[in-house]
């Protein structure tokens, strides 16, 4: 059969690194994913994750029919009943309980295709719930939360200038395993090495020497949940010590005093005490960032997930503008993406909170650790029913609290496309399509391109037996539910779309007919200009100077340098500063890490012999000794939440008094066969999880840095 290739890109993570499909037709057979070499981005840069998604297409044990749940399990049945019935259902609650009565968690996959993120949204709004959930409550919510509070919107992420910085430090990070978080940067270790080869500085600090610092750059060890210490004994130094231009730093933001006094009694004399981290290394780090021509600071999810996540995030960002760096060429900018986004997604009025304990919105979505209580609490409107989208909140939420309170549900949909653990509780379970079976534009990722450039691909194949793109399940769901007309887009289009299918030939409107109208509005690139570069077309380049005092969506235009909310969890801080400054009462703190042949809590089902090993512990031989463990044995990794039994790989490449335990495995609930199979234990089962072990500004789970015991298992 003939073999054709069709250019297209990857959407398992921010990278969204350009590939070309091997496609047999006309039998529709994906042989295989190469890397496109002449993608102006990503230039035949692509991760070994993502060039085995052809796998997952043709993964004998996707999800390929709609499944309800019987006497006797599950049992296949037809979209129309299962529309007709969830439709039902979700009528009769949200008539007899309230809207509030729906709830909906939507996982990583569903922000990489933008017809699920919109229509998923849409399909909220039509019936009046506000609970939303979402996966960024797991490892990024603090980065939203601070973007709102000092810029005016969750979407305002300053973005490295890794062209031209002459320093990047880079705190809970491991862009060689994990890419980058929040950031689109295709390789970005070969972009890290770009700035040492023309006499920049890379630094990595960390609890672990990673891959990435193994291969670009210098590093530092650093006690975990302490990087905010650090960052305000950075600045500490900067505005007591070293001075900085602050007419500059008042014509563009306020609150300067407020942060300055935030700051003062974090020396580095006292900081070295919690960080491990010298004074003389904090200042010299310092009087770099500010002499810097160009200077970038970076958090990931190693600093998001721990106990200061939103610390971290707001002194990252009042680091850079209070340096000199923000708006700046080789610091910080802001994109403006093919079109208008913070204007097209402003919010206005007040936004809700959860009912027990009072939760705020962040980014449009509740903290998910929180939807335990909301489906248990003693109220009139508490969680009845809930649809999961593109997500596994059973495993990859912390603790057992979610698991008990699933069972109070009167509804629980499942739409995906792997048999998850989830899923085996579901009521009904519906089959999704995956990133090759459908079209796609890097929609709510514009703002977060370090590179701008628009790119539009169509489906590369048709979808396998009865999958769905999930745009249709939610439009016809709402259809199902009868909800009414409204003026967004998305809401009105399954209702045209029911009248147009009276006319002759049965004409349809889709999502992208509305990608169309919102590129010819951005006026940057059109949609048919998209489908005629196939790999997509670079936009104008991040501009110095092009933000402050020009387009903060603030009420009065200017940086909030100190939100109310943020610093009322300073004194937090100061309460674990103790505790934090050495090991817990003999245990050691515990940490995550990623793996470069796995991601999150998928791609264990594909036919691999390096995961038959399952995941390892990563633990210092200095504690090992102490408890008189060897290379290669079962321990024990005991915490507030729960016990795991792993083998452990002794390394120096971690701090002592720190284990390292690689998240997303175990999946002996979930109904495949292969994954379910193999060893390896959930990371999350062994921390403390529910409203009290939530960030509190944020709501963010706190999952990094609690203190575990740790021995050879019996």
């Amino acid at each position: 059969m003939p073999v054709e290739l069709q250019r297209t890109f990857c959407r398992i993570c921010e990278a969204h690194c350009g590939l070309v499909a091997e496609v047999e037709r006309p039998s529709q057979r994906v042989l295989r994913l190469l890397p496109d070499r002449e993608h102006p981005v990503s230039r035949g840069y692509c991760c070994a994750k993502g060039l085995r998604l052809g796998e997952v297409h043709h993964d004998p044990d996707r999800l390929d029919f709609p499944r309800k749940r019987g006497p006797g399990g599950f049992e296949r049945i037809g979209w129309a009943q299962a529309l007709g019935e969830i439709g039902a259902k979700l009528r009769q609650l949200r008539a007899d309980h309230g809207a509030r009565s729906i709830a909906m968690y939507r996982g990583n996959p569903s922000f990489f295709s933008y017809q699920h993120y919109l229509f998923a949204s849409a399909f909220m709004d039509a019936l009046g719930s506000p609970n939303s959930y979402s996966s960024v409550s797991i490892d990024s919510n603090p980065k939203f939360f601070v973007a709102t509070h000092m810029y005016g919107h969750p979407l305002i992420q300053p973005l490295v200038d890794i062209a031209h910085t002459e320093l990047f430090v880079c705190l809970g990070s491991n862009p060689a395993i994990s890419q980058m978080s929040i950031l689109e940067m295709p390789n970005p270790v070969g972009r890290l090495r770009e700035v040492v080869e023309r006499g920049g500085r890379v630094l990595s600090i960390d609890p672990r020497r990673t891959e990435t610092a193994r291969r670009v750059g210098e590093h530092w060890f650093i006690r975990p949940g302490t990087d905010a210490y650090l960052l305000l004994a950075l600045l500490q130094v900067l505005v007591s010590e070293l001075g900085v231009a602050r007419a500059r730093i008042e014509r563009h933001a306020r609150g300067f005093a407020a942060l300055c006094g935030a700051a003062r009694a974090w020396t580095p004399e006292r900081v070295a005490r919690v960080t491990g981290i010298e004074p003389g290394r904090i200042r010299e780090l310092a009087a770099a960032l500010l002499s810097a021509d160009g200077a970038c600071l970076y958090v990931s999810t190693g600093v998001t997930m721990g106990p200061f996540g939103t610390l971290c995030c707001w002194l990252v960002q009042a680091l850079t503008l209070v340096s000199g760096h923000l708006d700046r060429r080789g610091g910080l900018l802001v994109a403006r993406g093919a079109f208008d986004l913070i204007r097209l997604s402003r919010q206005r009025g007040a936004s809700p909170s959860t009912l027990a304990r009072q939760w705020p919105m962040v980014a449009g979505a509740f903290p998910v650790a929180a939807l335990a209580e909301e489906i248990e609490i003693d109220h009139p409107e508490r969680v009845r029913a809930l649809i999961v989208s593109g997500g596994n909140p059973l495993h990859s939420v912390p603790g057992r609290e979610l698991e008990r309170a699933l069972a109070r549900l009167e509804l629980l949909v499942a739409i995906d496309v792997y048999p998850s653990e989830t899923c085996a509780r579901a009521d009904y379970v519906l089959p999704a399509t995956d990133m090759l079976e459908h079209s796609d534009f890097p929609f709510g990722w514009m703002l977060l391109q370090a590179t701008p450039h628009a790119q539009y691909t169509p489906a590369v194949v048709p979808p396998l037996h009865e999958r769905r793109e999930e745009w249709r399940i939610f439009a016809e769901l709402a259809l199902a539910v009868g909800v009414g007309w409204g003026s967004n887009p998305c809401r009105l289009l399954p209702h045209v779309n029911r009248w147009l299918a009276r006319l002759p030939g049965q004409p349809e409107l889709t999502p992208d007919h509305l990608l169309g109208l919102l590129l010819w509005w951005g006026g940057q690139v059109s949609l048919d200009a998209l489908r005629r570069h196939a790999g997509g077309v670079l936009l104008p380049p991040l501009a110095p100077d092009d933000f402050l005092g020009q387009r903060v969506p603030t009420g009065d235009g200017k940086v909030d340098l100190a939100p109310a909310q943020i610093l009322a969890d300073l004194p937090r801080l100061e309460a674990r500063e103790a505790e934090l400054s050495s090991s817990p009462g003999g245990r050691l703190r515990m940490i995550g890490l990623r793996e470069r042949r796995t991601h999150n809590s998928w791609l264990h089902n594909l036919e691999r012999s390096d995961l038959t090993g399952g995941n390892r512990a990563l633990m210092n031989p200095a504690d090992a000794r102490s408890r008189g463990i060897e290379q290669g044995a079962l321990i024990f990794v005991r915490g507030d939440g729960g016990e795991l039994r792993l083998p452990v790989q002794l390394s120096d490449d971690i701090l002592e008094g720190v284990i390292a335990v690689p998240h997303g495995w175990d999946h002996r609930g979930a109904q495949t066969s292969r994954a379910s199979l193999l060893p390896g234990q959930n990371f999350n089962r062994a921390i403390p999880s529910g409203g009290p072990h939530l960030e509190p500004p944020s709501g963010q789970a706190i999952i990094l840095g609690h203190g575990v015991e740790v021995g050879i298992a019996r």
